[in-house]
């Protein structure tokens, strides 16, 4: 009886639901190549409004906002590079924002949002494959997407032809999120 009542549950499409971020076991970072090896860097500070149903993908959105002033990297010369107007130029544009357009179900678990990404003034379409887990109310996502940097004209006036920064750029997101109940 137990085992059908578990059975039935997982069975019962959820309702259209919000999801809350779980900042301390989330993570966004990116792994440019700089001077021939790839450096690891992270976006400690951002946040998301998710709504998410597998059944109900046509209402599924994902609204990220991402404190480029926040950027961190190992490397202290990169990092005194990053907030500049040739880089991300946190002084006239201190957020990127990633808005899905659609999330689409590739294959059982996997997933493929699209949408657009907001950074320097510039808004560029992005592909983001992923991953989803739901047990219960809680929700782990994986996903990495390569965005080139010189999409949003980043590292122009420093290395336009990328011999000291590499012009893809892969980001990973991993997302751990609640339920809104």
């Amino acid at each position: 009886m137990i085992r059908a009542l578990a059975l039935m549950l997982l069975a019962t499409p959820a309702a259209a639901s919000q999801w809350n971020l779980v900042p301390a076991q989330s993570s966004l970072s990116f792994a440019p190549e700089w001077n021939g090896q790839a450096l690891d860097g992270r976006f400690p500070k951002f946040s998301a409004s998710i709504r998410f149903d597998p059944a109900k993908l046509t209402e599924a959105k994902v609204d990220a906002v991402i404190d480029l002033a926040a950027a961190t990297t190992p490397d202290k010369t990169v990092n005194a590079s990053l907030p500049t107007a040739d880089w991300f130029d946190v002084k006239k544009s201190p957020t990127a924002r990633f808005t899905s357009s659609s999330i689409t179900q590739v294959k059982r678990g996997q997933y493929l949002a699209r949408g657009t990404l907001t950074m320097r003034g510039l808004a560029v379409p992005v592909a983001l494959p992923f991953t989803l887990a739901i047990k219960g109310d809680t929700a782990t996502m994986q996903g990495q997407a390569v965005l080139d940097r010189r999409s949003f004209k980043i590292g122009n006036d420093s290395d336009a032809s990328g011999t000291w920064v590499g012009f893809k750029v892969p980001v990973k997101v991993r997302i751990t999120a609640t339920r809104q109940k």
